[in-house]
C-alpha cells in the first residue's frame, strides 16, 4: 500500500479541479429533474466524472487519493458557502471507505473501482439525505437561513426521504458505478499503450 507523495497531491488537486467544474455542470443538468435531481446530482456527477476517478486510480494509484479528492471538494464548496457538517462527515467517511476498497493496490480491478466510486458519491448524497430524514427541521432552518425558500426546502425534503430517498441512494450508486466503466472504456487503450511502451 503506497502513500501519496507531493507530485501525487499536485496531480490529484489538478484533476479534482476538473472534477469540481464537472460537478457544478452536473448540478445544473440535475435541475431538469427538479428536487429529485438535487438528491441524485452526486450520481450524475459520478457518471460524468468516472473518467477522472479512473484516471486518478491508474495514474496515481496511492492510498488516500480519494480522501484527498473529497477533502478538496469540501473545501471548494465550503468557500462557495455550501459546506454543511453532515455532508462533510458522510463525504469523508465514504471517501475513506472508497480508498480502503480500491486504493490499497496500484491497479485495482475495474469492479472494485466502480464500487468505490459508488460509495464515494453515495457519501456525498447522504449529506443531504440523512439530515432530511432524521434532522428535518434543523436541516430546513439551516438552508433557509442561507437563502433557500421554505418551498424549495419542502421539495428537497420530500425528494430525499422515504421511498424517494432510498431510490436516490440506489440511483446515485448505479450512476457512479457506471461512470467508472465509461472511464475504463475510454481510457483502457491509452493505459495499455503506456504499459506497452514502459515494458
Amino acid at each position: 500500500m503506497k502513500m501519496l507523495k507531493i507530485k501525487d497531491v499536485v496531480m490529484v488537486a489538478l484533476l479534482t479541479a476538473l472534477y469540481f467544474i464537472i460537478y457544478n455542470i452536473a448540478g445544473m443538468l440535475a435541475m431538469v429533474f427538479g428536487a429529485f435531481g438535487h438528491a441524485i446530482s452526486p450520481g450524475i456527477c459520478g457518471l460524468f466524472c468516472g473518467i477522472i476517478m479512473y484516471f486518478v486510480s491508474r495514474k496515481v494509484g496511492k492510498f488516500l487519493q480519494f480522501t484527498l479528492m473529497q477533502a478538496i471538494i469540501i473545501v471548494l464548496f465550503t468557500i462557495m458557502g455550501a459546506g454543511y457538517i453532515p455532508w462533510v462527515i458522510t463525504s469523508i467517511v465514504a471517501a475513506i471507505i472508497a480508498d480502503l476498497i480500491a486504493s490499497r493496490e496500484a491497479k485495482p480491478a475495474v469492479w472494485k473501482l466502480a464500487v468505490a466510486s459508488g460509495v464515494f458519491h453515495v457519501g456525498q448524497a447522504l449529506g443531504s439525505i440523512i439530515p432530511a430524514m432524521f434532522f428535518m427541521e434543523s436541516y430546513k432552518e439551516d438552508w433557509i437561513s442561507r437563502g433557500q425558500t421554505a418551498e424549495q426546502m419542502d421539495a428537497w425534503v420530500d425528494a430525499a426521504t422515504g421511498v424517494l430517498g432510498v431510490l436516490a441512494i440506489v440511483v446515485v450508486f448505479v450512476l457512479a458505478f457506471a461512470g467508472i466503466y465509461v472511464g475504463h472504456a475510454l481510457l483502457k487503450n491509452h493505459f495499455a499503450k503506456k504499459e506497452a511502451q514502459a515494458a
